[in-house]
């Protein structure tokens, strides 16, 4: 049994020495030349991403670093997102490996969720910030009598709603300058650019909250949007190189965002809700949106990465067009500081002042390719976040206000940040990402005519 295994693995490494080389699926385009003057490729991919981690705030400890004292994070929220979305691809050949496509994607669900940390098996809601905060946006008491105004509410598992409806339509080019296929002194040269159109419908998180700030959303009969409203501009370029039975590639990419006239803004609603009791966001920072203009709105981020992989191909029949390959990367992405939706949104009902942080994994997939009209691609991957804080803005422009002025938004400070919250972005109050993990899954499947 031993030899016939070995007999096997040996004839189907020797069929993939053999054979031609054959671009890795990161490459793969629909390509229009000479007897194959139309390419047309149509997938249907089920994409499921969960990301979990822990939610700390900063609080003060006289005990810490005595005599002065210091802030330390205590644990205070187990947070998950749950997406799953549905995604129809399209490309067409117009030229020997030159394409366009376009992505109609469907979110089924995107969900988030939080509770009550766990400290030594007990949940931490008796001592929890959240629960025991005692004042408003200003850093003014909630209630003269001392009573607790939580900052949002917390339950047993709180989730906010979101799906049932289509996402952003992705629309994009992609050029294979170099094949080794035709020429094996070079390389698979994959260069790309996709555009991603703010065709979703737009999320308000503000909009219909409760008297204790719950979201309008925390019932699965009533999901809210989830479009963010900006253009994406992708760009990205995959170098391949077919080595017998193993296709070694390197990835980069780059995304930039820009705001759409849709955009979300803090400052939609910042007048009515720094009249609401508590105050949600501050009265001088309300009078302040209009003449701080583009520096109140949101801040988006750029995102940059590299991917570094190999495709093994166990089994290969050119004759038949068929293949086999065992696809293995590693890929970190930088994304950089912004003032948009994160993890704290939800349960905040704004955008936040985020850091910058990493996101590092690998992934495993498996491509069966049945005929030249039939492929199956699944694949599942695993990253973590570095630690980060999700709020933290600054009081002012260049970080700093007037001190000779009121800082607690009670009264006019032309100088304030319209987006300054006292009980989020004050140091000793800040909430920080941490202890992150990032699950995918996708599964697809690929006509190609």
């Amino acid at each position: 049994m031993r030899r016939l295994r070995l007999r096997a693995l040996t004839i189907c490494t020797l069929v993939a020495l053999a054979a031609p080389a054959g671009a890795a699926e990161i490459t793969r385009v629909a390509t229009s030349e000479t007897g194959n003057l139309f390419d047309f490729h149509v997938s249907l991919r089920w994409d499921r991403t969960q990301l979990r981690g822990k939610l700390t705030r900063e609080q003060g400890d006289p005990a810490a670093n005595p005599p002065f004292g210091a802030n330390v994070d205590v644990d205070e929220l187990r947070y998950t997102r749950i997406t799953n979305a549905l995604v129809p691809r399209f490309a067409i050949g117009l030229h020997r490996d030159l394409e366009v496509h376009v992505e109609l994607p469907y979110v089924l669900a995107d969900d988030h969720s939080w509770r009550f940390a766990l400290v030594n098996g007990l949940p931490v809601e008796a001592v929890s910030t959240i629960t025991n905060n005692t004042i408003d946006a200003m850093n003014q008491p909630c209630d003269p009598g001392g009573a607790t105004c939580p900052l949002f509410p917390v339950g047993s598992n709180t989730t906010v709603y979101h799906g049932g409806r289509a996402g952003d339509v992705k629309a994009g080019v992609a050029w294979g300058i170099f094949s080794d296929a035709r020429d094996d002194t070079k390389p698979f040269w994959l260069v790309g650019a996709d555009l991603t159109f703010p065709t979703a419908s737009a999320y308000d998180p503000a909009a219909g909250r409760s008297a204790s700030w719950a979201s309008p959303h925390v019932s699965s009969g009533n999901p809210g949007a989830f479009g963010e409203k900006v253009w994406k501009y992708d760009l990205y370029t995959v170098l391949s190189r077919r080595l017998g039975p193993i296709d070694p590639y390197f990835k980069a990419h780059v995304t930039g965002m820009q705001r759409s006239s849709g955009t979300y803004s803090n400052c939609e609603h910042a007048a009515e809700l720094a009249r609401r009791a508590p105050a949600e966001a501050t009265l001088a920072g309300a009078a302040n949106c209009s003449s701080w203009g583009d520096d109140a709105r949101a801040r988006l981020p750029w995102i940059g990465g590299l991917t570094f992989g190999a495709e093994l191909v166990p089994y290969e029949n050119p004759s038949e067009d068929q293949k086999v390959s065992v696809d293995v990367r590693a890929f970190a992405d930088y994304t950089s500081s912004q003032r948009f939706y994160n993890p704290l949104t939800d349960m905040s009902g704004k955008l936040h002042a985020t850091e910058p942080y990493l996101t590092m994994g690998g992934l495993f997939g498996l491509y069966l390719r049945a005929s030249r009209f039939v492929s199956l691609h699944a694949s599942a991957s695993l990253a973590t976040q570095t630690a980060h804080f999700l709020s933290g803005e600054s009081l002012g422009r260049g970080g700093v206000a007037d001190a000779g002025k009121d800082i607690t938004g009670v009264t006019a400070n032309p100088d304030l940040n319209p987006n300054y919250d006292w009980r989020y972005d004050a140091p000793g109050r800040r909430f920080r990402f941490s202890e992150t993990s990032v699950f995918g899954l996708s599964v697809a499947g690929v006509l190609q005519f």
